[in-house]
This record gives structure tokens, sequence and C-alpha cells, in this order.
């Protein structure tokens, strides 16, 4: 294959990109990068450098953080303070009034209401309820009959 023929399709690719708007970064010294070469290139440009992207992500944080913050704050002191009118506004976290020893004495509660029900539920199948309710009744019967 001649010079000639390389450099005619490597010109009329240009012109056919520079036409549907790609824009090529082509200088008279450049050369386009081949083979291996290329693939290294376009796989680095593919990913960002990892200290650019760390410094981003912690930049981003740290405004999260700050927004958060201040977001709490201002719930925090709206559910405190009354407003003109004398309302209290109610917001969604109720975590501002509670304490760590209520959230225990609520777990230590339910703890035991399970143990209840645990101990309640003797019969596996509701028929087994059923019946000893039936029992229960009958007793009950024969007790107010014996009494009259």
């Amino acid at each position: 294959m001649c010079v000639c023929s390389v450099f005619r399709r490597w010109a009329f690719k240009i012109l056919i990109c520079c036409k549907i708007g790609l824009v090529l970064n082509v200088t008279d010294t450049a050369k386009p990068l081949l083979g291996i070469s290329k693939w290294i290139s376009e796989y680095r440009n593919l990913y960002p450098d990892k200290e650019d992207l760390r410094k981003e992500c912690e930049e981003y944080m740290s405004e999260f953080d700050e927004r958060e913050r201040l977001k709490i704050l201002r719930e925090k002191e709206m559910s405190e303070t009354p407003d003109e009118d004398g309302w209290i506004t109610v917001t969604r976290s109720s975590n501002f009034g509670a304490s760590a020893e209520s959230a225990q004495e609520k777990k230590k509660a339910y703890d035991k209401k399970m143990e209840k029900r645990k101990k309640e539920m003797l019969h596996l199948y509701s028929f087994q309820e059923r019946e000893k309710t039936k029992r229960i009744i009958g007793r009950f019967k024969t007790k107010i009959s014996r009494g009259s």
C-alpha cells in the first residue's frame, strides 16, 4: 500500500469528522496515536485521576455534612420553639427528645411483651384455640348449672 493512499484515507477521515461536528486537535506536527499507545491513552482518559477524584469527593462530602448539620439544627430549633400562634412544629425525627435510657426501657418492655406472647401461644393451629375456648365455656356452663 502506498503512503499517498494512506495519507488520503487519513485526510478523508479528518474531513468527515470535521463535517459531522467532531472536533479534532490535530496540528501539523501531531501524529495520530496508533496501536497500543492509542489504547493506553484512551484508557487513561477514561477514568479521572485518583487524587482529583478523592479531592472532589471530600469537598462534596464536607459540603453535604455541613448542609445536614444545618438541617438538623433547624429541625431541632423548630421542634423546641413555638411559632407566633403558639404551635410547635412536629418534625419527622423523634430522637430530639428521646434519650438512650428511654430507648433501653422501650426495648426491655418490648422484650417482656414478646416473652408473654410466647408463653401465651401454646397451640400451633387455630382449631386448637377454638377447642380450648369451647372447653372453657363448657366448664363455665357446668359451674353455673351446679350453682343454680
